[in-house]
């Protein structure tokens, strides 16, 4: 959980982004600059980019990005991964405050649109992403900028939670099937990142290992009371593991689905 401190900060530099996503192109290097500088001001965004760009590559993710054609205008095609995404955005703000890439021809050159005007599409198409991946990471609303549940876990762990009745189980089941197939999946993803992660401290791996191996079980019982509760003591463990963080609130957002429809 965040600081008071910590949540400000980061609430500044969702702030600045809407800033520069509701602008105008005249203030938009002024107001990256503003971002950069509150993403240095902010330890927690600044550890989290910096985590992702440990095995990050910006000349291959930016031309991969970028597509060019011989005879119709180019386009940008951002990618679907938030731990891309973060790191990529922050290397183009930072080549566009050094003067490295011109932003008036990165946007003439791929960002052509018969919908909106070319800078409005780059605030859509490059901004927007980068704010969201931010906002997703650290739990808060992308419209307010605002904590999602303020004092309360958006993943139930009480002890009260009631089974169906017989009648409603097996369309239960069929979601609660599909819950577990995709939480397995991510928690594979969790142990290949734990096992890859050269930075977080080796009796935190093995704490996480074992909260794993016993969501692992928890699968195989169907036992969702269970597993909601190792989430969010996964959500807590995490806070000093930041490679995990993006698996974490994917696995948040497929319980948080599962109890919508039950």
């Amino acid at each position: 959980m965040l600081s008071d401190r910590a949540l400000r900060n980061v609430q500044a530099c969702l702030a600045s982004c809407d800033e520069l996503i509701n602008g105008r192109f005249i203030f938009a290097e002024n107001i990256i600059a503003k971002i950069l500088q509150n993403i240095s001001d902010s330890k927690e965004i600044y550890d989290l980019i910096a985590e992702c760009m440990q095995s990050f590559n910006f000349d291959r993710e930016f031309n991969r990005a970028k597509v060019k054609l011989p005879t119709k205008d180019g386009y940008f095609v951002m990618p679907d991964s938030k731990a891309i995404v973060l790191p990529l955005v922050f290397c183009i703000f930072v080549d566009i405050r050094d003067k490295k890439l011109n932003l008036h021809e990165f946007i003439k050159n791929y960002f052509t649109s018969e919908n909106m005007n070319e800078f409005e599409n780059f605030a859509q198409t490059v901004v927007v992403p980068f704010k969201e991946a931010i906002a997703y990471c650290f739990d808060l609303d992308n419209n307010k900028n605002q904590p999602k549940s303020e004092g309360k876990s958006d993943v139930p762990i009480t002890n009260d939670i009631s089974l169906p009745n017989h009648v409603e189980i097996e369309d239960d089941h069929s979601n609660l099937s599909k819950l577990m197939k995709d939480t397995s999946i991510i928690l594979k993803q969790m142990q290949d990142e734990l096992h890859a992660d050269k930075k977080t401290k080796e009796n935190l791996k093995k704490d996480l290992d074992y909260f794993i191996l016993c969501m692992q079980d928890c699968i195989k019982k169907l036992d969702i009371k269970n597993l909601s509760a190792y989430v969010v003591g996964l959500t807590y463990m995490t806070n000093k593991a930041h490679s995990l963080r993006f698996l974490v609130s994917d696995l948040k957002q497929k319980l948080g689905e599962y109890y919508s429809l039950n």
